[in-house]
């Protein structure tokens, strides 16, 4: 800055008092006589281009621009006529934006600022932005250490000289920017000059700002990288519009940090705005402009309750928990400003809920369960009658049995009755010993169903209810007692060794009021300021070795500037002993114990429903299942009175009956089949012979033909060599009238007596027993003449000169 006076547009000279501040730029002074105009003069000469562009802005300012922007008002110059500086209104009261929305600063800065204060204060500065943009104007270098907040939650606007300004046809670009506010499309450049902004540049950074007034600082494109490799920087994952809390987290691959404050805790509106301001398509245009945060904002502060446990959190309505609490007890930092009022919890009172607890005890018990029920009583009606039933049946079944085995006895032919017999014997065990089992009476059924249903009940009566028993949900509920009774030395305890280490507390504040964002640290520039405070670290005191190096891009060699810095603060502490211990230390030692003492109540509260619903199951179980055994008890005696009285099984006996009904039937008709003529196996019967035919005698065979098992027809030899005999000799097929004779058969002349002849009345077969089973060893031809060797039941034993076998009677005839 050049020494001597400097003038104004009109060349007055223009005083200085005290300076106000400094930066890399240039200094800030007040005005002499204009209490309310500062002036900034450069600290190094500014180009010709510069000064028209001051001058253009000074003609532009308005009432609206002046109240929310420290707007030139009037140009400085040399007394050679170079541009030195411009005068602007003054910003007094004001603080800038970061440290609202720093926890610490914010409890230092804005003691009483809560929840609502910070969406009010992102209200105004969205508001700020649409006047600036009304105008025709674009910041450029939006960031967090241009904007300042007043104890009012206004907002006004510093180094406005940096702004993108228009006039007529010439544009005067902002050739800064702070990576961290600046969009996608901006990143990675080597320098803003020439570069044309727009009001959608801007409207990125004011997202950001907005989302870290409401969010404590975090920066929304600093979480928890869920990809492989190195996690990438602020500006890299604005590059790569890696939103961290965005709901397309299978693109991002970006989640939100642990102990921040949760996206759902923001209205549906204000969600969908981030999620558009941050979205890859918003690069061409798009991005929500601040009239709609303004609105989204006002709808957000409408829509508030207050947290039960600490006055100054306020959270949107509809949710049951405060996210403030959650986040203050995973962090271990104070957010809000402390505001506890004893009882102000609204909890029921251990003593009231304890008198209720002690009053449900455990139900007494089932006791042994009851035996099955005697049966004294009478059998049914339908029992009697079917026990009458029974019995005669039972008469009726051991008669037919008798009978039919009489039947087959007596009348059944021998192979007819060495099968009956058995087959009896074998049905009638299978019905004593197995019908019983498979085919059951409606009193049987009964008894099973009445004894299926007692086997569950006793089955319920013996077996525990599922879930927590009375006793087991007391137990719980008197641990949480005990540490309830705990809480009051807890207290004692707490606030002694607050006393105690007031050393470290003070230290503690002492290292809290150097913040990071106003320091000059060798290293540190607004980039770094910016990735410190999205972890959570925003003063001396945060500055922790393992904090730092758990940061990507962070080094030994940016850690040991901040811990130089920190100890360097450290170094002007001084400890002042006879301080009392901070009113918010203490009011978070009574907060800490007073939602300590209300979730143990809620737990006990709870608890207190589940013991009334485990007595109440219990009792209303106990209840069902002595109704249904008193049910049971009487169906159950009658059954066994009604299976008692019917001893004789209907069903039983009623097959015994049906099964020898079988037999008999089976035995007549064997006995009928062996009386009656017997045919010969798929042979026509034959026509009588001719009645001049002669019945020729019979001759026998050869001895090899004569000993064959099977069936053969007979060959006869006619000793008066008839011409039919010859015929049926030496015809190669038999006549239809006869059987085939086998042709192999000899025939030969035979003088032995014999002691009686037969003709064959109809072709018939010879069996080797006088039996209708035995196997049959010959077939004779009608109008053969045999000769007879003896007689047993009915049958003839025939042949030649010696027996063949044996022929029903009724099959021959005596021979003429």
């Amino acid at each position: 800055m050049k020494q001597g006076p400097l003038l104004d547009t009109r060349g007055s000279p223009v005083s200085f008092a005290s300076e106000l501040g400094r930066g890399g730029e240039g200094a800030v002074f007040d005005v002499v006589g204009r209490p309310d105009t500062v002036a900034k003069v450069y600290l190094k000469p500014q180009s010709v281009q510069h000064g028209a562009k001051l001058s253009a802005m000074a003609g532009m300012a308005s009432p609206a621009l002046l109240r929310i922007a420290a707007w030139p008002t009037g140009t400085l110059y040399e007394p050679s006529g170079a541009i030195a500086g411009f005068t602007m209104p003054k910003v007094g009261g004001h603080r800038p934006i970061f440290q609202l929305y720093l926890p610490k600063p914010r409890l230092q800065s804005f003691p009483k600022a809560d929840w609502r204060f910070l969406i009010h204060a992102a209200a105004n500065t969205a508001r700020a932005f649409s006047t600036v943009h009304s105008t025709g104007l674009v910041i450029g270098d939006v960031n967090h250490g241009n904007l300042m907040v007043a104890d009012d939650a206004t907002v006004q606007m510093i180094d406005c000289d940096s702004f993108q300004v228009s006039s007529g046809s010439q544009t005067w670009f902002c050739t800064v920017g702070v990576g961290t506010h600046q969009p996608p499309e901006m990143q990675g450049l080597d320098s803003y000059a020439g570069i044309k902004r727009t009001p959608n540049h801007d409207n990125f950074g004011l997202a950001v700002l907005v989302f870290q007034l409401l969010c404590m600082a975090r920066h929304p494109f600093a979480g928890r990288y869920l990809g492989r490799g190195e996690p990438p920087s602020i500006e890299e994952a604005i590059a790569a519009s890696k939103y961290a809390y965005s709901r397309d987290r299978a693109r991002t691959m970006m989640d939100a940090p642990p102990g921040s404050l949760p996206i759902g805790a923001l209205t549906p509106e204000l969600q969908t705005l981030f999620e558009e301001a941050f979205s890859p398509t918003a690069r061409s245009g798009g991005r929500p402009t601040a009239d709609r945060w303004v609105t989204a904002l006002g709808s957000l502060a409408a829509d508030l309750q207050v947290c039960r446990t600490n006055a100054s959190h306020f959270y949107r309505n509809g949710h049951t928990e405060c996210p403030w609490c959650a986040i203050e007890l995973a962090r271990g930092v104070t957010l809000f400003p402390i505001i506890f009022v004893p009882g102000a919890i609204g909890s029921t009172g251990m003593a009231a809920l304890w008198q209720e607890v002690t009053k449900i005890s455990e139900p007494p018990s089932l006791g042994q369960f009851a035996g099955t029920p005697l049966s004294n009583g009478k059998p049914s009606p339908s029992a009697v009658v079917a026990a009458r039933k029974g019995t005669l049946l039972q008469r009726l079944a051991w008669f037919s049995l008798t009978t039919a085995m009489g039947i087959v006895e007596f009348v059944a032919p021998p192979a007819a009755r060495a099968l009956l017999l058995p087959a009896m014997g074998i049905a009638a065990f299978t019905i004593f010993y197995q019908t019983e089992s498979n085919t059951k009476d409606p009193f049987q059924q009964a008894l099973a169903r009445v004894k299926r249903e007692w086997a569950i009940a006793r089955t319920a009566w013996t077996t525990p209810l599922p879930g927590q028993t009375v006793h087991d949900i007391k137990s719980e509920l008197s641990k949480l007692k005990v540490e309830h009774d705990g809480l009051p030395p807890e207290r004692l305890r707490r606030l002694q060794r607050l006393n105690e280490q007031k050393r470290d507390k003070q230290m503690g504040e002492h290292l809290d009021r150097h913040l990071l964002a106003s320091a000059k640290i060798t290293g540190i520039g607004p980039k770094s300021v910016a990735a410190l405070a999205s972890h959570g670290i925003d003063t001396a005191g945060d500055i922790v070795a393992a904090n730092i190096l758990a940061i990507s891009g962070f080094g030994p060699a940016t850690l040991a500037a901040l811990l130089s810095w920190r100890h360097r603060r450290e170094a002007t502490f001084r400890f002042d002993p006879s301080r009392a211990s901070s009113q918010s230390d203490t009011a978070i030692i009574e907060r800490d114990i007073a939602m300590h003492r209300a979730r143990l109540e809620r737990e006990v509260a709870a608890g207190l429903l589940r013991l009334k619903a485990a007595a109440a199951r219990v009792s209303s179980q106990q209840l069902i299942l002595q109704g249904r055994l008193s049910e049971l008890a009487p169906v159950y005696a009658q059954a066994l009175a009604d299976v008692a009285a019917v001893k004789i099984s209907p069903t039983r006996h009623a097959l015994l009956i049906a099964t020898s009904m079988v037999a008999i039937v089976i035995a007549l008709l064997s006995a009928i089949g062996t009386a009656s003529p017997e045919g010969v196996t798929d042979m026509k019967a034959s026509q009588p012979p001719a009645r001049n035919q002669v019945t020729p005698p019979l001759v026998a065979a050869q001895p090899n033909t004569l000993s064959s098992t099977s069936p053969t027809p007979i060959a006869t030899v006619i000793t008066r060599q008839e011409p039919t005999a010859r015929r049926l000799i030496e015809s190669s097929s038999p006549p239809t009238s006869a059987p085939a004779l086998t042709p192999d058969i000899s025939v030969a002349t035979t003088n032995r007596p014999v002691n009686d002849r037969v003709v064959v009345k109809q072709a018939a077969n010879i069996r080797s027993s006088p039996n209708n089973t035995a196997p049959v060893l010959r077939t004779a031809p009608q109008g053969l003449t045999l000769n007879v060797f003896g007689r047993s039941a009915g049958w003839l034993q025939v042949g030649g000169d010696e027996p063949f076998g044996w022929i029903f009677s009724g099959l021959a005839e005596p021979a003429q």
